[in-house]
């Protein structure tokens, strides 16, 4: 018999690696993102967006807290919950957030050196009917 959402157990993972931070929450709502601030939630560069854009995450206090500069969202092309909902995409914009999304990039990498950057595979590696070729 599952456990009321009161008595689950949530893990939010923070991964830090000297030069950056990286931010996994999960599947968490508005209501453990309050709990995470009110408990000094610490600053991320990168943050996977809690609950694949829902409407009921990403709050504006959280973003504020996490402070990512890069946000990933997982989310399937056209899934059937519509994530990331638009509401939440317009909140990360508003905070000045770069927005990647998986439905759209594909398979997202990133590096960890100085440079930090990112990569995302379908950009990086499009089919050959994709690319434009410049007349002879």
């Amino acid at each position: 018999r599952p456990c009321p959402r009161e008595q689950r157990t949530l893990v939010v993972l923070s991964i830090g690696t000297g030069s950056y931070t990286i931010l996994l929450p999960g599947d968490i709502s508005e209501a453990v993102e309050n709990r995470l601030v009110k408990t000094g939630l610490a600053p991320a560069a990168i943050l996977l967006v809690p609950h694949h854009g829902s409407k009921t995450s990403s709050s504006a206090a959280f973003l504020d807290a996490a402070a990512p500069r890069v946000a990933l969202v997982q989310a399937g092309y056209r899934n059937r919950f519509g994530h990331p909902a638009p509401a939440v995409v317009a909140r990360y914009e508003q905070h000045g957030i770069t927005l990647l999304r998986s439905d759209r990039c594909g398979a997202w990498q990133w590096s960890s050196d100085a440079a930090g950057q990112t990569r995302c595979e379908r950009d990086a590696t499009r089919r050959y009917w994709h690319h434009t070729f410049a007349a002879p």
